[in-house]
């Protein structure tokens, strides 16, 4: 019998866990047929063929979350609005909710020409939605709790 030595064995990272959540919560929707890597980078995936999902994520237990976009990321998700296929930032806030946000929603707070790091920040105030703001400005609606994945496949409640 083959036996792997402690140094042969893959090691499991906290950002694995933290997108494993939010990717299993995706395919585990109906309207889920297919999940690819879109490119070489991490967190950045297809979803059916025809959408584009940049994941982020946060360990943080509390409100409010912050994350940080390089422009490599700016850049990744300015490639997928260009193209044919529907873009979203999925940012994974801990061990509590997951907000995902739309490319008319991330253009509101997010300055895509810039070429300097930008900061995303979402705060859950107690009984209520999502209030999400950026380096460029604040959204004015507040996302719900339950729009990840609905959101991603066009479902609107």
């Amino acid at each position: 019998m083959f036996l792997m030595s402690s140094r042969e064995y893959m090691k499991i990272q906290n950002k694995d866990l933290f997108h494993g959540a939010a990717l299993t919560q995706i395919v585990e929707h109906p309207l889920f047929t297919a999940l690819n890597k879109a490119d070489e980078k991490y967190g950045h995936y297809q979803i059916n063929h025809n959408k584009r999902l940049l994941v982020k994520h946060t360990g943080k237990d509390d409100s409010p979350w912050s994350f940080t976009l390089q422009p490599d990321d700016i850049n990744t998700v300015v490639a997928d609005i260009s193209s044919d296929q529907e873009s979203f930032l999925c940012l994974i806030c801990g061990k509590t909710t997951v907000c995902i946000l739309s490319t008319e929603e991330f253009e509101q707070i997010v300055d895509i020409n810039g070429a300097t790091p930008q900061w995303i920040k979402v705060e859950c105030p107690p009984r209520s939605g999502m209030r999400v703001s950026g380096s460029a400005g604040t959204l004015q609606s507040v996302i719900a709790h339950n729009e990840f994945p609905k959101k991603l496949f066009n479902i609107i409640d």
